[in-house]
């Protein structure tokens, strides 16, 4: 990659939205940064042959230490969805020993059932290695505990299996890759005659909503370039349009002008939209990268197949 695997992890203070608006609050999709951002470069992989950038890419090791045969196959399947969903680490067919390897041993899985109670409680270590270099080795647990007077309404041993599988395995690829979640952002307060976009925006017409604004006659000051940032963030969050992510930056860089560097909603909202905006460029960057090695290995497995024709 031409800019290399460097992600910023926002802190809590930095990332915490101050109340001090008076305009309404909407919710809108995001993308939170790899918690093991540092241990990203032990997962590139540089083949000039394949792509001119580095792919992130890791292969399953079907082997698993631990549990039954159906835990296995969960874990497997449930990795294989969610790698998938991030579009920033591939999933290797091949895999090899030059290739990152991902094992993963079940510590431990205990269920059990006492009258109108049940609780599963499961621990698996994920490991990523490349030959015998284990760059990652990390535990992840998750206890579920159900009851209820009418023991029909109690889960069944699968599906608590199920659900803390979806658990343990979110909790790992939160560490490894951006994943997509959902964020606060709240806009100052509008001019009587942008009263009406209030509304648009509750209503998620974001387009509608940035219409009204750009036909708007009155002084376009440092709230109104601050709210028509929000409402291009959160069009873009929904398009992941990198131009509509320009438009946004363009006006909170114009609020910020204005005043807002020392406002402390418009700071913290600016500094989550940067985040998102970083984050949602490198994924498409890697995913590009990916995808190159995706259509080599699929021309190999190809012509492997084509010699027992």
């Amino acid at each position: 990659m031409k800019n290399g695997m460097k992600i910023v992890v926002l802190t809590g203070v930095a990332l915490m939205l101050a109340s001090c608006g008076a305009g309404p609050k909407i919710v809108i999709p995001s993308y939170t940064a790899p918690k093991e951002a540092a241990k990203l470069s032990k997962i590139e992989t540089k083949d000039e042959f394949i792509s001119e950038n580095a792919y992130l890419a890791l292969w399953i090791n079907p082997e698993i230490q631990g549990g039954t045969k159906a835990l296995a196959s969960m874990l497997i399947d449930s990795v294989k969805t969610k790698v998938t969903q991030t579009n920033f680490i591939a999933l290797d067919p091949l895999g090899g020993d030059e290739g990152v390897a991902l094992n993963m041993k079940v510590q431990s899985y205990d269920y059990k059932q006492e009258g109108n109670k049940v609780s599963l409680y499961l621990d698996v270590v994920f490991v990523l290695a490349r030959g015998t270099e284990e760059f990652l080795a990390k535990s992840y647990s998750e206890r579920k505990n159900r009851q209820s007077k009418d023991l029909s309404r109690l889960p069944t041993q699968n599906q608590l299996t199920s659900e803390a599988v979806e658990k343990v395995v979110k909790d790992f690829i939160s560490d490894i890759s951006p994943l997509k979640t959902n964020q606060l952002r709240e806009f100052k307060s509008f001019p009587s005659e942008l009263a009406y976009v209030e509304e648009y925006a509750k209503r998620k017409n974001y387009k509608g909503a940035i219409k009204l604004m750009n036909k708007y006659k009155g002084e376009r000051d440092m709230n109104f370039h601050y709210n028509l940032a929000v409402l291009f963030e959160a069009e873009a969050s929904i398009t992941e349009n990198l131009r509509l992510l320009d438009k946004a930056q363009d006006n909170y860089d114009k609020a910020m002008e204005m005043g807002g560097a020392s406002d402390e909603l418009i700071m913290s909202a600016k500094v989550r939209f940067e985040n998102f905006y970083d984050l949602l460029n490198k994924t498409k960057d890697q995913d590009k990268a990916n995808q190159a090695l995706i259509e080599d290995r699929n021309s190999m497995i190809g012509s492997s197949d084509s010699e027992y024709e």
